[in-house]
């Protein structure tokens, strides 16, 4: 059969002349999904009863059977030009399939963010490949980013009066670093703002979203852990701004402060009992509360894990003016966050745009540009004391620092790279000092009651050529001419607040040399004694006591800029 499109339709041939099928409709390409081997179908192209232009990526496999009953929903739900009876419909299908093989091929995507050298959305895709890629959904899904005004229009309303505000100037950051993420190769990870109601918290997430989009493109931490993982998936590569962390259940912010940052959704089992394929997702979050994990976690009725507390970075709201240090002439604090709030509600969402054009222009130099980087920022951050944990976080600081001094020297940001990195570093003080140390978490718990329980314990051991120790704690001995103290087993214990299944946790005290064993399982010294044998924990009171003088005083934040003492004027109503 022939077919033929003009301006006022796709038109059939038969019986000696040409018959209406229905409006204008144009086959654009022939589709699949990244690999070439699922998703085959068509893009299509139509115009509706107003002439105006839709498109979607219909699937090959609902082109046949019935199936084709919700493609011509679709057609009739959004007002296309359709000729009453089956006959029409399905002189249209044939139109489609074979036209489907002529096509030129493309790609299609399911998911925001990078496709190698593409990054995508529901509503635009940059960057440049061997053929096109197309969103897949696109009529179906909310276009999550959405633009009001030019990028000059947010420079000149919202990006000047960012500035000078390092707070401000972080969350504008934290948004750009977030497609960042895949070419630094970093694991996802979430800053949450904690301060008291009325700091500027919420404002900054919404000078963050303002990067990216509309005030809809901000997100609440009150649903469930599966919500919050649903919805950390349409942000793939993108900022997931979460306001009110205090607002949802205790127990949804214990698993998403994992789930959503491992970036991985639950396993699942479908109808027949087969695994559901699982949904991945990158992103880096910015969050806000009034409270801290510490208090979450209180509810629950146990500790905070480390591993969450590198996931989700906790930083105290600081400023001359609650969240904010420049007022930029305006005469209160007020009167700052009112206008930003104006401004991020009118001007929003170019930013973000002309930031993924810029990377997509350099994509193959960008993971080089990154990692040389991030290694001058923490060759000038990194101390001697500072562990893993520590150093994972500072990569992320890092990270946002690159963002915002490359959005700089690409001239979209109207403030300077040194006031950038000055910026990130206020943030990174005001994070270490709340920290209070540079160590793994675990680590300096059992460091710092080993420490405490060596200035309890002194003067408080018998001698060992006695043999025995009384009412006291234990034995003295000198070894090699270094002091020991031989403690009894329940006294360390107890007095260091271990458990029955201590041995994990005192790992570290073995690291430093600050104890001794011969029972490798027990991390105890058997001591045979003139009339019995015993177990100690054999501690090197001394060594102890050396490798804290070593520890200078402000290690945490010497290489840190300081940040303003608390303010507590109230800058907004949240």
């Amino acid at each position: 059969m022939k077919f033929q499109l003009r301006d006022s339709g796709l038109y059939s041939y038969g019986s000696e002349q040409w018959h209406w099928l229905g409006g204008w409709l144009e086959v654009v390409a022939r589709t699949r999904l990244t690999g070439k081997k699922h998703g085959h179908g068509v893009l299509l192209q139509w115009k509706n009863f107003d002439n105006a232009m839709l498109r979607e990526v219909v699937y090959a496999r609902d082109l046949h059977g019935e199936n084709a009953r919700q493609i011509k929903e679709l057609f009739v739900d959004t007002g296309y030009p359709l000729k009453p009876g089956n006959a029409a419909w399905s002189q249209i299908l044939q139109y489609l399939l074979e036209a489907m093989a002529k096509a030129p091929p493309a790609t299609t995507v399911d998911r925001t963010g990078w496709h190698g050298k593409i990054f995508a959305t529901s509503g635009w895709t940059a960057g440049q490949a061997g053929e096109p890629h197309y969103y897949v959904g696109q009529l179906s899904t909310d276009h999550i980013l959405s633009e009001k005004g030019s990028l000059q229009d947010w420079q000149a309303h919202v990006g000047r009066l960012c500035a000078g505000n390092f707070l401000a100037v972080f969350s504008v950051g934290v948004a750009l670093a977030a497609p960042l993420l895949q070419p630094a190769d970093l694991e996802n990870g979430a800053f949450h703002f904690a301060g008291h109601s009325g700091c500027g918290k919420t404002t900054l997430l919404q000078i963050a979203t303002s990067v990216c989009g509309a005030q809809t493109f901000m997100r609440s931490w009150i649903s469930t852990s599966n919500g919050l993982a649903a919805v950390s998936a349409v942000h793939n590569d993108m900022l997931l701004a979460l306001d009110e962390i205090g607002l949802a259940k205790p127990e949804d912010v214990d698993v998403a402060t994992y789930q959503i940052l491992n970036g991985t959704s639950k396993l699942r089992a479908q109808k027949t009992g087969d695994l559901a394929p699982q949904t991945h997702w990158r992103t880096l979050g910015l969050s806000s509360g009034e409270i801290w994990l510490s208090e979450i976690f209180q509810q629950l009725g146990k500790p905070v894990r480390a591993g969450q507390k590198t996931r989700l970075v906790e930083i105290p709201v600081f400023g001359k003016y609650g969240a904010f240090d420049d007022l930029h002439g305006l005469p209160s604090s007020q009167e700052l966050v009112d206008t930003l709030k104006k401004h991020t509600k009118k001007y929003y969402g170019a930013l973000f745009r002309e930031w993924i054009e810029r990377l997509t222009d350099d994509i193959d130099e960008l993971p080089i540009y990154i990692q040389r980087e991030t290694k001058k920022l923490l060759d000038t951050w990194v101390t001697p004391h500072m562990a893993s944990q520590v150093i994972r976080v500072l990569k992320r600081f890092a990270l946002v620092a690159i963002a915002l001094c490359l959005a700089c020297r690409n001239y979209l940001l109207p403030w300077t790279e040194t006031s950038s990195v000055q910026a990130v570093e206020r943030v990174i003080a005001a994070w270490l000092q709340r920290r209070g140390h540079v160590f793994d978490a675990e680590e300096h718990s059992i460091l710092i009651r080993l420490r405490d329980a060596v200035e309890r314990w002194n003067h408080k051991f018998s001698k060992f050529e006695r043999g025995h120790y009384g009412r006291m704690l234990g034995f003295r001995r000198e070894v090699s001419g270094e002091r020991q103290w031989l403690v009894r087993r329940e006294t360390f214990l107890k007095d260091l607040g271990l458990p029955s299944r201590y041995r994990a946790d005192i790992e570290p005290l073995f690291q430093r040399g600050f104890l001794e064993t011969n029972e490798q399982n027990r991390g105890t010294l058997k001591v045979t004694l003139p009339d019995r044998s015993e177990r100690f924990f054999a501690v090197w009171p001394d060594r102890v006591r050396t490798y804290w003088q070593s520890v200078p005083n402000g290690d945490t934040l010497s290489q840190f800029p300081t940040f303003p003492s608390d303010n507590p004027e109230v800058v907004e109503d949240e």
